[in-house]
């Protein structure tokens, strides 16, 4: 065989083999809003941004670009992914202590979904639209 032969066959092999450990990514539009001077959120002020989730060797990982991240959203942070044919469900764990913890419940349709704050043992819609369609690529 000669050596340009063996060197693709080679190079071919290990690109089918690294495809099954490739990484998965999906990243949603985000509406980030901000705090008042009070504390109060208010509905008709945010910051456009997005959300993702990248998946590797059965780990996942999420991450916020929306202006100004609270410090318990800010980095990559690990999450727990949840999928069922009409939702895909990204829990955070809380990486610092006192921060609240969320979650998104992603529509698959590409219709949106929702971000829940856990209150006591349930998880309750934090009432505002935070977006999250799929990002334009």
């Amino acid at each position: 065989m000669l050596p340009h032969r063996i060197l693709h066959t080679a190079l071919t092999g290990i690109a089918i083999a690294c495809i099954g450990f490739a990484a998965t990514a999906q990243t949603w539009e985000y509406k980030g809003y901000k705090k008042s001077r009070t504390g109060s959120y208010n509905k008709e002020e945010f910051t456009p941004g997005t959300i993702s989730l990248a998946e590797k060797d059965g780990k996942a990982f999420f991450r916020m670009s929306a202006g100004a991240v609270d410090s318990c959203l800010r980095g990559e942070i690990p999450a727990t992914v949840t999928r069922t044919p009409e939702t895909t469900t990204i829990e955070l764990e809380q990486t610092l202590s006192g921060c609240e913890q969320f979650r998104y419940v992603i529509r698959n349709d590409g219709r949106g979904g929702q971000r829940e704050t856990k209150r006591g043992d349930k998880w309750v819609k934090d009432g505002f639209d935070h977006g999250l369609t799929p990002a334009k690529p």
